[in-house]
């Protein structure tokens, strides 16, 4: 079975959910801040108790509200959030937000690669099936495909609804291997015309006449010797 290599470029078409969004970080404790019933706004500026800059909201669904700190976006209840007199205030320093969701991305990052195993379902963004996995390294995810075996960055898959997921629709691993496969068909047989080249033989023949020196013999005769000589000339590729 044919095995095809594709490169990060062709996985970047698509939005498969990072290891690195946003994780949801440990409540402060309860009393830390005091609740605030109004709803922290996306761009507000987040403060810690002592009046240092935590980070700044870069979205909220009501419920929890994500804090980008510029190292991390991690996630935390709304209900953590008090009133500040400058603005949102979180009973955790930035340090300590950022170690937080720290730890919470290395223990998500770990749980998914564990199910990067071979036998695995894979997955499109679109929901279809595109393979099984075949063999893990530390680099690449080879998959099994109604195509053939491909060989994937690992950067490419992340978590999706179904399962393992790439960032890429059936149909566009389906072009990409197809796409591959024919370059690197076309690149082998440049190399191959290239090594061997074409050769051609062409036959000379030369005749000489002798004639003997006067008076050698009484009847005049003529001796005829071919020489035959074979070039071989070798074209160069075009």
């Amino acid at each position: 079975m044919k095995r095809i290599v594709l490169t990060a470029l062709l996985l970047g078409t698509a939005g498969v959910p990072s290891l690195a969004s946003a994780q949801t970080a440990p409540a402060p404790a309860a009393g830390a801040a005091p609740a605030t019933g109004a709803a922290p706004t996306v761009g507000a500026t987040v403060y810690d108790t002592s009046g240092g800059t935590v980070g700044t909201i870069a979205s909220t669904d009501g419920t929890n509200a994500v804090i980008d700190t510029g190292a991390v976006k991690a996630a935390v209840p709304v209900t953590s959030l008090g009133a500040g007199a400058k603005g949102p205030v979180l009973a955790m320093t930035k340090a300590q937000l950022d170690a937080a969701a720290g730890q919470q991305q290395a223990q998500a990052s770990a749980d998914f690669k564990a199910k990067l195993v071979p036998g695995a379902s894979v997955y499109g963004t679109g929901g279809a099936q595109l393979g099984t996995i075949k063999t893990v390294d530390a680099s690449t995810v080879t998959v099994t495909t109604a195509q053939g075996d491909a060989a994937l960055p690992i950067a490419g898959f992340g978590p999706g609804p179904q399962g393992v997921t790439i960032g890429m629709t059936a149909a566009q691993l389906s072009a990409a291997m197809g796409s591959a496969a024919g370059g690197a068909a076309a690149t082998t047989g440049a190399a191959t015309g290239a090594a061997t080249g074409a050769t051609s033989t062409t036959t000379e023949t030369s005749t000489t006449a002798t004639t003997p020196a006067a008076g050698a013999s009484g009847e005049a005769a003529t001796t005829t010797t071919t020489t035959t000589e074979k070039k071989t000339t070798k074209r160069k590729p075009r």
